[in-house]
């Protein structure tokens, strides 16, 4: 009998995030998918199969610079894509706002958002725009959206806004978090905690900087997907970009938390597994 597979893309570009998932049927889910660099491998785990739907968490240019460099280049021609499913944050969030550090965020929403916007008409026919509470199928894949972007969260503007999600199928479930940091993951608790549980998790923001322990304990996974290189799965306890706290207070982002933290943290859960990018593809059953 056919089982529904999951593989971890290994990273091409640094930090990239790239998951397909194949289901019983031979369709195939995809999640972000990577830069430009990373289109070969990500071609070479489609292999050609119908894509029921192809999921952007969010417009950093490590998850969806490769699906706009492939539009850019022949319009998507290469994919079978059915559907499209995102909840960009506006491009005009911020503007009129109290926002810290608002030239950072700007540049952040400068990397991808209008190169992805620009193409919008070309795909406009197989776009969805996810809504929290909303669930799909596809095939025996049931997708339970849990969180989209909040208006309000400006320390963090574009990872804040990445799409939350669950995968259940008959024996496995996996929570993608995309890049949620501490106060996301605030929101995330609060709204959404009694979905949480699951067997699987996405390390969000690539397991730094990223959501709360509270999350992960409400989580209570067996198996960590990390999307990180050497350098950063292995960094120091108190990493340098974590170092300057007066910086961090003033751009407010009070609650940064390194992976060498994030690691202990799933010791303490008692965590089973872990699968790092750094390592390779990894094909998981679920």
């Amino acid at each position: 009998m056919n089982k529904t597979v999951l593989y971890q893309i290994k990273e091409t570009s640094e930090y990239m995030m790239s998951f397909v998932i194949v289901t019983k049927k031979n369709n195939v889910i995809v999640i972000d998918g990577g830069r430009e660099a990373d289109m070969p491998s990500l071609k070479k785990h489609i292999a050609g199969r119908h894509i029921s739907a192809w999921i952007l968490t969010h417009p950093h240019i490590d998850h969806i610079g490769g699906f706009v460099s492939e539009f850019q280049k022949n319009g998507g021609i290469d994919f079978d894509i059915e559907k499209i499913i995102y909840n960009f944050l506006p491009y005009e969030l911020i503007e009129n706002k109290n926002v810290p550090n608002y030239k950072y965020h700007r540049e952040e929403l400068n990397e991808m958002l209008p190169e992805f916007n620009k193409l919008l008409p070309i795909f406009s026919d197989k776009t969805h725009i996810a809504e929290q509470g909303e669930t799909i199928c596809i095939d025996e894949c049931k997708i339970d959206f849990i969180y989209t972007w909040h208006e309000g969260l400006y320390s963090n503007v574009v990872n804040d806004s990445s799409l939350a999600f669950k995968i259940t199928t008959p024996n496995k479930s996996v929570l993608f978090l995309g890049d949620l940091g501490p106060e996301a993951g605030d929101i995330l608790f609060r709204e959404s905690r009694h979905l949480l549980k699951s067997d699987i998790v996405q390390m969000a923001h690539h397991g730094h900087m990223n959501v709360g322990f509270d999350v992960y304990a409400e989580i209570m996974p067996d198996i960590c997907l990390w999307c990180c290189p050497e350098k950063l799965y292995n960094e120091e306890i108190l990493p340098w970009y974590l170092s300057d706290t007066k910086t961090q207070t003033k751009n407010g982002r009070l609650r940064m938390y390194g992976t060498a933290l994030t690691r202990k943290w799933m010791d303490i859960l008692g965590v089973k597994k872990h699968y790092v990018t750094k390592d390779g593809t990894h094909k998981i059953e679920l």
